[in-house]
């Protein structure tokens, strides 16, 4: 299976180069752009996010370890199977490795991108300037839903500093939600949560490409039986039959059924309407914050 296959199976979805770039600097902001300047410019550090490349490559094997550890002795897996190769954008490799870390009620879906994301922001951080700016990352169906990835480069500003920042917007790779959201807020709360549970799930379990992975070789198979079974058990679903039989929509809509209603009861506490809601549905983005001030 080739790499790129693995990633959509496992809701990393290879971020293609089409990232919005959004300026959100203060008024005023310095212009600086070189490693040793007082003051390094936001839009600068944003655009070298969205247009410079780089190539990281990672091993599998902490996430075999926690799916199946004996996967790793004599007689399991070569290890050169374990080994992956990812190129793109440095936004869209933040984003990719953020995607890694999707977490339910705080807890990790899977650590099968642990190195990944090390890797990964290793090579981000050795293209940043080295004082006077963090980087933020960010995805969430929506703002107080229970599943979300975080990840974070640099240290916090000082209080005392003026902070200018620019965000970038990288696509997900998620099935857009937005605009089927507002169509069905009319119907209310749970009418929205459903669309942004269908679409949630859909993006970590692209079903034909799920069933591909449960039908693959060693270690793709036992990594998506576990990333399904962690699923499950983290919303409270039984998809374990499902996923046996390699029936990855049925699977699909066991999991978004149990996840709506949360959803559902986050989006109440949270907005006034169902229009609100809907609104502020944002599965189809990781977003990318990038912050500086004088070093």
């Amino acid at each position: 299976m080739t790499d790129l296959v693995f990633d959509v199976t496992v809701c990393l979805l290879l971020v293609t180069a089409s990232i919005g770039l959004v300026v959100t600097a203060d008024a005023g902001a310095d212009t600086g752009v070189g490693r040793d300047t007082a003051a390094i410019d936001a839009d600068g550090v944003a655009s070298s996010l969205a247009t410079s490349t780089a190539t990281v490559t990672y091993s599998l094997a902490p996430g075999v370890e926690a799916a199946d550890p004996s996967l790793l002795d004599a007689g399991g897996v070569d290890a050169r199977e374990l080994d992956r190769t990812a190129h793109g954008s440095l936004a869209g490799l933040l984003a990719r490795a953020t995607l890694g870390a999707v977490t339910v009620d705080g807890v990790r879906l899977t650590s099968a991108r642990d190195d990944f994301r090390a890797r990964a922001a290793a090579r981000v951080a050795s293209e940043l300037p080295t004082r006077g700016v963090s980087v933020a990352v960010a995805w969430t169906p929506f703002p107080g839903s229970p599943v979300r990835a975080t990840d974070a480069l640099g240290p916090e500003p000082p209080s005392s500093e003026t902070v200018h920042s620019a965000t970038l917007d990288v696509p997900s790779g998620f099935p857009a939600a937005r605009e089927d959201a507002v169509a069905a807020s009319d119907d209310g709360f749970d009418a929205v949560a459903r669309v942004a549970a269908n679409r949630t799930v859909a993006g970590l379990f692209p079903p034909a490409l799920a069933r591909l992975a449960l039908r693959g070789d060693e270690p793709v198979s036992t990594l998506m039986t576990h990333r399904y079974e962690r699923a499950g058990a983290l919303v409270n679903a039984s998809v374990a039959p499902e996923v046996a039989r390699e029936e990855t929509r049925a699977a699909n809509a066991d999991l978004a059924a149990a996840l709506a209603p949360r959803f559902a009861d986050a989006m109440r506490a949270r907005y006034d309407t169902p229009r609100a809601a809907a609104e502020a549905v944002s599965v189809g983005r990781v977003t990318v914050v990038v912050r500086t001030w004088s070093a």
